[in-house]
């Protein structure tokens, strides 16, 4: 298998080297004597998803890098690129799965759906690291657990905040080429319909970067709405928002953590103005929680700049949530750091507040409400949203 980086700690003591196949410590039953826990992390460093993933990556080995040298268990961690291509990420988890005891990794749903039933059958644990379906456990199984909050919860935000500070009408778009985006704004046309707002128009376009027809659909064929809900993807979303701009639409535009990417500014910033979003946590070193501020100045001396991105602090709470189970497991049996992680509570991450249970494998957290302003990103709120849908299964 191509592409895979490997991570040895000893004593947490971290070496990053390419390898061209992947040589896990044991396989079989043989994993669950191994002294070392063996764990696998799927992540998107090519394709659509490469913004997220690469910054994912960062937070993931920069915890494990600042991980407390006095515990004595080892591990040795495989990153894999699946590079946003599903038969890469079957391919990946098909080759490791009888050889790891817990894996973490993706950034969207649709690798997950993917690789998740492959670790349910057996019975790996999985910590996603930004997939938000809120019915990923529901579909695959009880090996799924969420880092993030589900897209409904951040579906509710943005709707509440927006009839509360835009108006009571709506354009709905979205992108029909992925999962994601296909079930974020029917959860927040759920909750938007239920504070009785009205959505006057809902239109997918088929991963178009410019949908400037669709803007001028919005703008000619309807009375203005109040705003824009804007479903996109990570890879062009800066040039889909300029493309709305360019054909004229002014209207507030609010999305999903789809837009919390760098690629936001890549059509412009000037293009950026009256731009809001949902995302997992506010990345400031002034005014962010001290978690926050801790991350960022770790980070930093890491790599030389700040995280670009709230996935980098997702990663980074994936992590130290599996660090924290691993030390609270007898052994490295799969279903022990299942166990683990069914019992977390109140872990507190960069991104919030983490608990599970057997029934609940996705945190409650408080959503982040960013604003947008030629380029410019500032805090506009943060809640936790008065009333969330269900998860709707697919």
């Amino acid at each position: 298998m191509k592409n895979i980086v490997e991570i040895q700690i000893l004593k947490f003591l971290v070496y990053l080297y390419l390898v061209s196949f992947f040589a896990p410590l044991a396989s079989g039953d043989d994993r669950h004597n191994a002294v070392a826990a063996n764990v696998a992390v799927f992540l998107d460093l090519e394709g659509g998803q490469a913004s997220l993933g690469q910054a994912a990556m960062n937070g993931f080995v920069l915890a494990l890098q600042a991980a407390d040298p006095g515990q004595n268990r080892k591990l040795f961690v495989s990153l894999i690129d699946t590079k946003t291509n599903p038969a890469t990420t079957l391919s990946a988890a098909n080759s490791v799965v009888s050889a790891i005891s817990v894996a973490s990794g993706f950034t969207d749903n649709d690798s997950v759906l993917v690789a998740g039933p492959i670790f349910e059958d057996e019975e790996v644990p999985f910590l996603s690291i930004g997939a938000t379906d809120p019915s990923l456990p529901d579909t695959i199984g009880k090996s799924i657990f969420l880092v993030p909050f589900g897209d409904n919860a951040q579906a509710a935000a943005a709707a509440e905040f927006a009839q509360s500070e835009f108006g009571n009408t709506v354009a709905i778009l979205w992108d029909a080429t992925s999962q994601y985006s296909r079930t974020l704004p029917r959860y927040f046309r759920a909750r938007f319909e239920e504070l009785g707002g009205e959505v006057v128009f809902d239109s997918a376009y088929n991963g178009e970067c410019d949908i400037s027809l669709l803007g001028t659909q919005v703008q000619d064929l309807i009375s203005t709405p109040s705003f824009i809900y804007l479903a996109g993807l990570p890879a062009c979303i800066g040039e889909t928002v300029a493309s709305l701009r360019s054909a004229g639409v002014d209207l507030p535009i609010v999305g999903g953590d789809g837009l919390d990417t760098p690629n936001l500014f890549l059509g412009g910033a000037e293009l950026t103005n009256d731009v809001w979003y949902t995302t997992h946590a506010w990345l400031s070193s002034e005014t962010g929680t001290p978690e926050v501020q801790q991350f960022i100045s770790s980070y930093e001396q890491a790599y030389g700049n700040p995280p670009q991105d709230a996935f980098a602090a997702l990663g980074y709470d994936a992590a130290n949530l599996l660090l924290d189970a691993l030390q609270r497991t007898t052994d490295i049996r799969p279903i022990r750091i299942t166990e683990a992680l069914e019992e977390t509570s109140e872990f507190q991450g960069v991104t919030g507040t983490i608990t599970y249970s057997a029934e609940r494998r996705v945190p409650d957290k408080n959503v982040w409400i960013v604003k947008v302003t030629q380029g410019e990103s500032s805090l506009a709120q943060t809640m936790v949203p008065s009333g969330v849908p269900p998860p709707f299964l697919p």
